[in-house]
């Protein structure tokens, strides 16, 4: 939504996975996102929810449409959902399209976390990144942050290393998601905590980075996906921004519950499972709104 990668969509009759899916997730510097990550801090959203989750994480039964390929219309009525909640701001609609999306989209809850596992690979990447960084624990990575901080970057400047870093190729348009969900990630995390130093968070501080990268791939997939939706309406640039930012705190709200759930309990796991996980959960919960 608002992305300058904003298109006209993809059509029906095409696979729901393209064929350079493989390519992008292995572009992704993934080395660290096996690294281990401790359980929340904070509360689950859902306690009886979260005490449910089954040994891989799965907070919800997988929903598919059983189709390989995109059906006709597949985003119809998400882009008439949509176009209905950039006229009114109603949350009602704002959750239809989403839905819709989701479900007739991308195939349902299942097919789309497997879509879109380039995002969860992104940011389990970040987030094992930073935990190595703040750890010590990598010659290679201890002498890039030593390189980093001698050069006296700004946070800005230090973020876009961090991205260039795990990304640095690009081309397809997931792998420029990819970059561009993260870079938008660490942004945010200055937003919510100036004082923050990427190279020494703290666990929580990482899986809110994680959950941030999913958050804005979502919503820039959305608008990837869609099309120019909000572009196309004849509104004040004010209410425009508006409904975006309205549509960003709704899928932020919804990855930020999701990786609190994930992470709830007293079991460790890996950042790639944690990722995995709070994507699959955050889109069925879109699936099901």
């Amino acid at each position: 939504m608002g992305t300058s990668t904003s298109s006209a969509g993809a059509g029906s009759g095409a696979s729901f996975d393209p064929p350079w899916l493989d390519d992008a997730e292995g572009s992704i510097d993934s080395g660290h996102a096996d690294k281990p990550i401790s359980p929340s801090t904070a509360p689950a959203a859902d306690p009886d929810e979260a005490a449910t989750q089954d040994q891989e994480g799965s907070l919800h039964p997988p929903a598919e449409t059983g189709l390989t390929v995109a059906p006709p219309g597949r985003y119809q009525e998400a882009r008439r959902a949509l176009t209905g909640f950039a006229r009114s701001g109603s949350s009602s609609d704002l959750k239809r399209g989403m839905s819709s999306f989701v479900k007739k989209g991308m195939g349902g809850s299942a097919k789309a976390a497997n879509r879109m596992r380039t995002s969860a690979v992104a940011a389990s990447s970040l987030g094992g990144f930073l935990a190595t960084a703040r750890d010590g624990t990598d010659p290679g990575i201890n002498a890039w942050v030593a390189s980093i901080k001698q050069r006296g970057l700004s946070a800005q400047d230090a973020a876009l290393e961090v991205v260039q870093k795990l990304v640095p190729t690009g081309g397809s348009i997931d792998e420029e998601s990819a970059k561009h969900a993260m870079s938008q990630a660490i942004a945010h995390l200055y937003e919510v905590d100036p004082n923050a130093d990427i190279f020494n968070l703290a666990d929580d501080q990482i899986a809110n980075v994680m959950a941030y990268t999913v958050a804005f791939d979502v919503y820039n997939r959305v608008q990837l996906e869609l099309g120019r939706v909000f572009e196309k309406l004849k509104y004040a640039p004010r209410v425009i921004q508006e409904r975006l930012a309205q549509a960003l705190d709704y899928i932020m709200v919804v990855v930020n519950r999701s990786m609190e759930k994930v992470r709830s309990g007293s079991v460790q796991r890996s950042m790639r499972e944690i990722a995995s996980s709070a994507l699959q959960d955050a889109l069925t919960v879109f699936s099901e709104s």
